[in-house]
C-alpha cells in the first residue's frame, strides 16, 4: 500500500481508539456507528490504535467486509470474549510446549525445596553430572534463554486463529488508510509502533521487513502489564544505513500513550519520529471512566497498584488533551474532538433525554471476557451519542 498523502487545501482526518479491554470495544463500536452514518470513516486517512482499542481498530482496517458485518462480527467478538481461546492456546496448540518450557526454565529459581531435590536428582540420573553443575547450568538457563512463550503469545496465537488470520500489517483492505498499533518497549521505556507503512521506534529505527503478523502487533498493544507478560521479540533495525537485530520487550501501548494521540500530534520530527502525518483534525476516542468516585479504599497490592495506574493514565490524558486544545488555538490542528466514555454528563453541550448516563457504563471491566448483551448494548450507545454531540460542536465542518 502507498503512503497516504494529503493535499494542503484538503483536510487530513485522523483517528485514535484509546485503550481499555472490552469496554474500549464495545465503547468504540458505537462511535464508529456514529461516524460510519456520518460518512466520516471514509474520510479518514490515519488509523492510530492502543490495546482493546487495537483489536477493534484492527479489525475495521484489516477485514475485507462491508460496515454491517464488521459491526455483527465485532459483536460476535465481544460475545464471546478471549478468555476461552486463549485457554485453548496455552493448552491445545503449538503454544504449549513453548509456554510450559519457558515456565520450567525461567522459574526454576523460584521453586520449592522439594520440588528442586526432584527436578536435580532427575536430571542429574539422565546426565550423570553432578549437582552442582546441573543447578548452575539451569540458573544460567533461566536467565540467558529466550522467553519462548507465555499467555501472550497464547493471546497472539488466539487472535491469528479466530480472528486474523495470517494477515500482516501491510494487508490494510481500507483504500488510502495507514494504521499504527501502539505498543511500549519495556527496554528503553519508549514507543514502539507496528504501522502498515513502517515499523520501529525511533531508539530502534524501522524494521527492515514490515511483514508481521496483525495478530502480533495487537497482541503486544494489548498486553496489559498487571495479567499479561510482555511480548520479547528479535527483530532486524535499519538505522542511519546500519542494520542491527535487537531483542524488543513490548507491553501494552497503554502504557506509553492510552489514547494513541501522540503519533498524530503536529511537529513531530520527521529525522526522528518513525511515523508523522499531517493531521488537520484529530477525532479521538476514549473508554476511560474518567474521574474516580472515591467510594473505594485500595489497600490490597492489585487493587492500589491498579489505582495507581489508572491515575498516571489520567494525568497523562490530561497533558495530551492540553497540548491538543492549544494546537487547534494556535492553527497547527483544525480541528479536534474528544468523544470521552467518562465524560461528566451536566458538562456535554446538550444532553439527549435518552442519553446512555456515565454511570451506567463506567465501572465496566476493561478485561477480555465475554460480555452480556445488554452492557454492550450500553456501552456502544453511549459512544454512538457522544460521537453525534462532539462532531455537532466541534467537528462540525469536516
Amino acid at each position: 500500500m502507498s503512503r497516504v498523502s494529503a493535499k494542503s487545501s484538503q483536510p487530513f482526518i485522523t483517528l485514535a481508539l484509546s485503550g481499555g479491554g472490552s469496554r474500549a470495544i464495545a465503547f468504540h463500536l458505537g462511535c464508529l456507528r456514529a461516524l460510519h452514518d456520518r460518512n466520516l470513516l471514509d474520510k479518514v486517512k490515519v488509523v492510530s490504535t492502543v490495546s482493546g482499542g487495537s483489536v477493534i481498530g484492527a479489525c475495521f482496517a484489516y477485514w475485507d467486509v462491508e460496515f454491517a458485518e464488521f459491526d455483527r462480527r465485532v459483536v460476535r467478538i465481544l460475545r464471546n470474549g478471549f478468555n476461552r481461546s486463549i485457554a485453548r492456546s496455552v493448552f491445545f496448540s503449538q503454544e504449549t510446549p513453548k509456554i510450559f518450557a519457558t515456565i520450567f526454565c525461567t522459574a526454576f529459581p523460584t521453586l520449592g525445596l522439594g520440588s528442586v531435590r526432584i527436578v536435580l536428582r532427575f536430571i542429574r540420573l539422565i546426565t550423570g553430572l553432578p549437582t552442582k553443575t546441573v543447578e548452575n547450568w539451569l540458573a544460567f538457563l533461566s536467565r540467558s534463554l529466550p522467553i519462548w512463550g507465555s499467555l501472550t503469545t497464547a493471546f497472539e496465537n488466539a487472535l491469528q486463529r479466530t480472528v486474523f488470520g495470517n494477515a500482516t500489517l501491510n494487508d490494510v483492505k481500507l483504500q488510502g488508510v495507514e494504521v499504527v498499533i501502539n505498543a511500549c518497549d519495556l527496554k528503553t521505556g519508549t514507543a514502539f509502533r507496528f504501522g502498515s507503512h513502517k515499523s520501529g521506534g525511533w531508539r530502534y529505527g524501522c524494521i527492515t521487513e514490515n511483514d508481521i503478523h496483525v495478530a502480533k502487533a495487537v497482541a503486544a498493544s494489548a498486553a496489559f502489564p498487571l495479567l499479561l507478560p510482555p511480548l520479547i521479540e528479535v527483530f532486524s533495525f535499519k538505522k542511519a544505513g546500519a542494520v542491527t537485530k535487537k531483542k524488543v520487550v513490548l507491553t501494552d501501548g497503554g502504557v506509553f500513550d492510552n489514547l494513541g494521540v501522540t503519533v498524530l500530534e503536529p511537529g513531530r520530527n520527521n529525522g526522528v519520529s518513525i511515523n508523522s502525518f499531517p493531521a488537520t483534525h484529530i477525532i479521538s476516542l476514549n473508554a476511560g471512566a474518567g474521574q474516580v468516585s472515591g467510594d473505594t479504599s485500595p489497600f490490597w497490592w492489585l487493587s492500589r497498584v491498579s489505582q495507581s495506574f489508572e491515575t498516571v493514565h489520567r494525568k497523562v490524558q490530561d497533558g495530551a488533551y492540553s497540548r491538543l486544545h492549544q494546537y487547534v488555538k494556535s492553527g497547527a490542528l483544525k480541528g479536534f474532538g474528544m468523544v470521552y466514555l467518562g465524560q461528566i454528563d451536566s458538562s456535554l453541550p446538550y444532553v439527549p433525554p435518552d442519553l446512555v448516563r456515565r454511570e451506567a457504563v463506567r465501572d465496566y471491566p476493561t478485561n477480555f471476557a465475554p460480555m452480556a448483551q445488554n452492557d454492550l448494548d450500553k456501552l456502544a450507545l453511549r459512544g454512538e451519542q457522544l460521537t453525534h454531540i462532539i462532531v455537532d460542536r466541534y467537528l462540525p465542518n469536516i
